[in-house]
């Protein structure tokens, strides 16, 4: 019973050796396993953690970037501020220009001195101003004045033996204040032609302004001329003609209003119809017009001048021809005043 007991005590203890021995083993093997499955295959932290570091060089490499274009763009805008040396800076507003570097010889020797469009619009007005006032001023004289006035234009209509009527209540304060402004524009006609040239005159060369003083003061007699000769001419001799119509069982009762602007329209009319001349002459020296031109287109100027004659004047043939007669012959002496000033303009290119 002993050896029995004996020998179940050593199998217990060999089975026992032989599981703890097993067990060694298997250890053994698994941890050998696991170290060469750790070397062939990563661990999942492991390829987290080579994920991760992946974008954070790409992150860098991006930020390196950004920084190498601001700087260069910051080079780029002090290139552009800095002005080379050959080119020269833009000229602003507030830069000082001198004036003799704009102004070409020849106008710094008519004394053609420089001036902006504000500045020509501010001498334009100012000249406006200067005639505006002198009518006001004539305008209110000549109203003291209207008695006589009025006398001296009824005077080719009263020698007929009739009388001006007025059928309104302040027709009467109409016909003194048309007198008298009308009289005003006819005396400021010298100072309106003098104000046009003295704005004019900078831009003309000093050999041409004899040439535009005669030219002024002929334009003046000529605008006299002709409103004197019908005045004193026409006026006279048209009325007592159309006063001839009237029949004799009737009244002819004449408006001084009517009459008033009947005299002062045609005088008008035909004082800048005299001007023909000097206009013609200031086109030929500018080279617009040549006597060929106007010879060639002679028979339709003559036309041209009865049908102004029909308009400027009453319905009356003997009166539109003898407005047209000293038109017409004003046209021959403008074709005359042409030859002259067109052959004088050629001798003076050839010796230029």
């Amino acid at each position: 019973m002993a050896d029995s007991g004996k020998k179940k005590t050593i199998k217990k203890k060999t089975t026992a050796k032989k599981k703890t021995a097993s067990k060694a083993v298997k250890k053994k093997t698994s941890s050998a396993v696991r170290k060469k499955t750790t070397k062939k295959v990563p661990a999942k932290g492991a390829v987290k953690k080579v994920s991760k570091k992946a974008p954070v060089k790409k992150s860098a490499k991006k930020v390196s970037n950004k920084a190498t274009i601001a700087k260069k763009k910051a080079v780029k805008k002090t290139s552009k501020n800095k002005a080379p040396k050959n080119i020269t800076p833009k000229k602003t507003k507030t830069d000082v220009v001198p004036v003799e570097d704009e102004l070409d010889p020849a106008a710094l020797s008519r004394g053609d001195e420089p001036m902006g469009v504000v500045d020509h619009l501010e001498e334009f007005r100012s000249r406006i101003l200067i005639i505006l006032a002198t009518l006001i001023v004539l305008t209110i004289a000549g109203i003291s004045f209207s008695d006589y006035l009025i006398e001296f234009l009824n005077k080719p209509f009263v020698d007929t033996g009739k009388q001006l009527n007025i059928f309104k209540l302040t027709g009467g304060f109409w016909i003194r204040l048309k007198a008298s402004a009308v009289v005003a524009i006819l005396l400021t006609m010298p100072l309106i032609f003098f104000q046009i040239w003295r704005f004019v005159v900078p831009a003309i060369s000093k050999d041409d302004r004899m040439f535009s003083r005669l030219s002024l003061l002929a334009a003046i007699l000529l605008f006299y001329g002709g409103m004197a000769f019908v005045f004193f001419g026409l006026v006279p001799m048209v009325i007592s003609v159309l006063l001839q119509f009237i029949p004799q069982e009737m009244v002819g009762t004449i408006g001084a209003d009517d009459y008033m602007s009947f005299v002062f329209f045609f005088s008008i009319a035909m004082g800048i119809l005299f001007e023909l001349p000097i206009v013609v002459l200031i086109l030929t020296r500018m080279g617009i017009l040549t006597p060929a031109f106007l010879i060639t287109k002679r028979k339709y100027s003559i036309v041209g001048i009865f049908i102004i004659s029909a308009l400027i004047t009453p319905q009356d043939p003997l009166s539109m021809v003898v407005v047209a007669i000293p038109l017409w012959f004003l046209y021959e002496i403008s074709i005359v005043i042409s030859r002259f000033a067109y052959m004088r303009k050629a001798k003076k290119n050839l010796k230029g």
